[in-house]
């Protein structure tokens, strides 16, 4: 009889709606993890549509409440041996910090898999009173996993931890690579141009906004899709309206929030991808559009510039420059040539570098080696 599987709980929210740490959970604890280890988890999800906006309100102390209450129920019923929180950036981390310090004090092995950025203003790697905050909250994990090399140099060092490990983002391969029926929005001749996330500000979207006119003065075939929603229902109509001011609602089409089937229908459909963000850490959008083998023209923010070569995966911009984003956008659609090697490397990045498994690998050598050290 084979001996039990370790038993691993997993913190953090599922879907509904598909946000990209819903979709991460999704696919790891779907991955052959749940092979090897007896796995379970405890939804912190808010079910709410406009899922990329951690917004405080009068329901947050209440949430908290409601999380803490079925971590701990978890931990009682289960006794899991290693407990998984996985962690955003901001105000919301000090919710996440009680729950690894919960399951510490359980006696379960804890390794927080830490979704944040550089430029989060908490906790902070950019003071001195923020990375002491940073130490001590974090010396709740074993270990922790961040999303890509840059952020285990800075965060290692402002933590003062040489075990931090990285894990980027990841993407299921089949769902994007197999070719579909272009979308409603896209007619015959047209080529699209991509945008999925959060239609605000700080996603760049006014930046691709002012892009617009001059892609289309040497492209008029050119079409951009937005597929995403603002951060409330009141900003929708205001970008709706932006569009109309500026002359360009002809070639910009909304297509609201997209899953499954429809968002791989518009990703497979496009011949660039486009993320103008100000500021990111590694967002799933990218391993999605290098699966569905689109050139990305993408800011160079984050953990991007660990994974996005200039010139060979695309092109990396300066964040706040439609100016550059315009040039490169064309300089795609121009070259055939050069969309076609593009797509033959992002494609073939996509299945050895972020295909669910290759995650998987990483997420169980960590695993394996905090059982190691309560042993």
């Amino acid at each position: 009889m084979p001996p039990p599987r370790p038993r691993v709980l997993i913190v953090g929210p599922l879907p509904p709606p598909l946000g990209g740490v819903q979709r991460m959970i999704e696919m790891l604890a779907g991955s052959s993890l749940s092979r090897e280890f007896e796995l379970h988890t405890v939804d912190t999800s808010k079910g709410v549509l406009r899922w990329a906006v951690e917004t405080q309100s009068w329901r947050t102390p209440f949430y908290f409440a409601r999380d803490l209450g079925r971590l701990v129920r978890a931990l009682l019923s289960l006794r899991p041996r290693v407990v998984i929180v996985h962690a955003a950036s901001g105000w919301s981390f000090a919710r996440d910090w009680a729950f690894l310090a919960t399951a510490r004090l359980s006696g379960a092995r804890v390794i927080c898999h830490y979704h944040g950025t550089l430029h989060t203003h908490f906790p902070s790697v950019q003071s001195a009173s923020g990375r002491r905050i940073g130490r001590l909250m974090m010396s709740a994990a074993h270990r922790v996993i961040v999303l890509g090399p840059t952020f285990q140099r800075e965060m290692g060092a402002a933590w003062k931890r040489a075990d931090l490990v990285w894990s980027p983002n990841l993407v299921d391969i089949a769902r994007f690579s197999a070719p579909k029926e272009r979308p409603a929005a896209l007619a015959s001749g047209e080529r699209a141009v991509l945008f999925v996330g959060r239609l605000s500000a700080p996603k760049g979207i006014t930046d691709l906004f002012d892009c617009v006119p001059e892609v289309l003065a040497r492209h008029p075939e050119a079409r951009f899709l937005l597929a995403g929603v603002a951060e409330n229902d009141a900003r929708e109509p205001e970008l709706r309206a932006d569009v109309l001011r500026r002359g360009i609602a002809e070639r910009v089409s909304f297509l609201g929030s997209l899953e499954g089937a429809d968002l791989a229908r518009a990703y497979t459909s496009s011949a660039v991808f486009v993320s103008p963000s100000w500021t990111e850490a590694f967002p799933l959008v990218i391993p999605e559009a290098m699966a569905a083998g689109l050139p990305l023209v993408v800011t160079a923010v984050g953990a991007i510039p660990d994974f996005v070569k200039d010139g060979e995966d695309g092109f990396l911009i300066p964040p706040h420059d439609p100016a550059a984003l315009a040039d490169r956008i064309v300089r795609l659609l121009s070259d055939e040539t050069l969309r076609a090697r593009i797509s033959a490397r992002v494609r073939a990045r996509a299945e050895s570098e972020f295909a669910i498994e290759v995650g998987a690998e990483r997420v169980r050598a960590v695993i394996e080696d905090v059982l190691r050290g309560s042993s």
